[in-house]
C-alpha cells in the first residue's frame, strides 16, 4: 500500500495539471460579477482544446489562450478538419495555431475555405500552401476581396510565368502582406521613375520580394546608391546590386570594405569588384578574410586579379578551390603544364570543363590527378 501511494505521488503531472500549475498565482476568489461557469470553465476548455486537439505545449497554450476564449469546440474542430483537408499536418497545425490562435474562431466555410481555394487556384497547394500560411498566418486575417485578390492579381502581371508567384512567395511569405496601394504601387513608381525596365523589375521581385515592404523613400535611396557605384539601371547587374545593398546595413558594408582594404585592395578595386559581381558584399567577413588570405598569400595572386575575377571569393575553398589547385600542382610537377601558367582559368571553369581539360585528359599518364581532385593529395601551396 505504501509503495502504491509513493508511485502515485511520483507520477508526472498530466498536461492539464501542468497547465494549471504554470498559471500565475492569483486570488482564487473570482470577482462578484463573474461566475466560475462564465470565466474558469471556458478558460479551462480553451486550454484543454489547445493542448489536446492542436498539439500546443502547456506554455504555448497559456499564451494563445490570452487571445482566444472558446465557448464551444464545434467551430474550432471544423477549422482543424478543414486545415487537414488542405494538407496541414499536426506539426503545421500546432505552429499555425500558436502564431495565430484566433483562426480557430474563423468561419471555416465562409471565411477560410474561400481563401484556401483562392491560394490553391494560384498554384499554392500541399507543401507550398502549408509553408506560406504557417510562416505568415496573418494572411488568413486579410480580406479576400480587398487585399488578397487585388494583390495577387496585380502581382501576376509582374510574374506571369507559371509557378513564378509560388516560387517567389514560398521563399518570402511575409512579402505577401504588402498593401497594393500603400506599398506595391509606390515602390514600382520609384523604380519606373529611374527607368528600370519592366523585365528587370520582374527579375528584382524574384530575387528580392522583400522590396514590396520597403518604404518608397528607402527604395529610392538604394537606387541612388547603386547608381553612385557606377551601375546604371540599364545594366543587367543592377538588380543584383540593389538586392545586395537592400539586405546590408551600412555598418556591415563599412566593415567588409575594411577587410578588403586590409589585404591591399583599394576602394577603386572594391568598387570594380562590386560592379562585376555585387554579391561579393554579401559574403561573410570571415569568408572574405579566408579567401583573400589564400588567393593573395598562398596562390600569390595580386589585388587586380581579385578585382577582375571577384567571383573567386564566392567559391568554396574546401570543395572547389583546394582540389583544383592540387590537380594543377600535380600537373605542373609532372611537366604537363608550364610552371608559370595561371590557375585562374582552371578555377573559373565549369566542373565538366575542368574535369575534361585537367583530369580525364591526363589521368592515364598521371593517375595522381584523380587522387588530387578527390582530396587524397593535399595542396601545399
Amino acid at each position: 500500500m505504501l509503495n502504491t501511494s509513493r508511485r502515485r505521488l511520483l507520477r508526472p503531472p498530466s498536461p492539464r495539471g501542468l497547465v494549471f500549475f504554470l498559471l500565475p498565482r492569483t486570488n482564487p476568489s473570482p470577482p462578484k460579477s463573474l461566475s466560475l461557469s462564465s470565466s474558469v470553465a471556458p478558460f479551462s476548455q480553451t486550454l484543454t482544446f489547445l493542448i489536446d486537439s492542436c498539439g500546443l505545449s502547456p506554455e504555448s497554450a497559456i499564451s494563445a489562450s490570452q487571445k482566444l476564449h472558446l465557448k464551444s469546440t464545434e467551430n474550432p474542430n471544423a477549422v482543424l478538419r478543414l486545415l487537414r483537408d488542405y494538407g496541414f499536418g499536426e506539426t503545421h497545425i500546432s505552429k499555425l495555431i500558436s502564431r495565430h490562435p484566433a483562426v480557430l474562431s474563423s468561419d471555416p466555410h465562409r471565411n477560410l475555405k474561400p481563401k484556401l481555394e483562392f491560394f490553391r487556384g494560384f498554384g499554392f497547394s500541399g507543401e507550398s500552401l502549408v509553408r506560406i500560411l504557417t510562416s505568415h498566418p496573418l494572411l488568413l486575417r486579410r480580406s479576400l476581396e480587398n487585399h488578397i485578390i487585388p494583390c495577387f492579381t496585380f502581382l501576376r502581371t509582374l510574374l506571369p510565368a507559371v509557378g513564378d508567384i509560388v516560387f517567389v512567395f514560398t521563399r518570402s511569405p511575409h512579402s505577401l502582406n504588402a498593401d497594393l496601394n500603400k506599398s506595391i504601387l509606390p515602390i514600382l513608381a520609384v523604380l519606373r521613375e529611374h527607368n528600370l525596365p519592366e523585365d528587370r523589375i520582374s527579375k528584382l521581385l524574384k530575387i528580392q520580394p522583400g522590396i514590396l515592404l520597403l518604404p518608397p523613400r528607402r527604395a529610392n535611396e538604394i537606387v541612388e546608391e547603386v547608381k553612385a557605384a557606377g551601375i546604371p539601371t540599364s545594366n543587367p547587374i543592377f538588380v543584383y546590386a540593389f538586392h545586395t545593398i537592400a539586405g546590408l546595413k551600412r555598418v556591415n558594408w563599412d566593415r567588409k570594405m575594411a577587410v578588403y582594404k586590409s589585404f591591399g585592395l583599394s576602394e577603386a578595386d572594391i568598387i570594380s569588384s562590386f560592379q562585376r559581381h555585387p554579391m561579393i558584399m554579401k559574403i561573410s567577413e570571415e569568408k572574405i578574410r579566408r579567401g583573400l588570405e589564400f588567393f593573395l598569400n598562398r596562390l600569390k595572386l595580386i589585388p587586380d586579379d581579385i578585382a577582375r575575377h571577384p567571383i573567386l571569393l564566392r567559391f568554396s575553398l574546401e570543395k572547389r578551390i583546394l582540389p583544383r589547385c592540387a590537380v594543377m600542382s600535380v600537373l605542373k610537377r609532372k611537366g604537363k603544364l608550364k610552371e608559370n601558367s595561371s590557375v585562374i582559368p582552371a578555377l573559373l571553369a565549369t566542373t565538366s570543363s575542368f574535369l575534361e581539360r585537367y583530369v580525364t585528359r591526363y589521368q592515364d599518364d598521371v593517375p595522381e590527378v584523380l587522387k588530387a581532385y578527390n582530396g587524397e593529395i593535399e595542396f601545399k601551396g
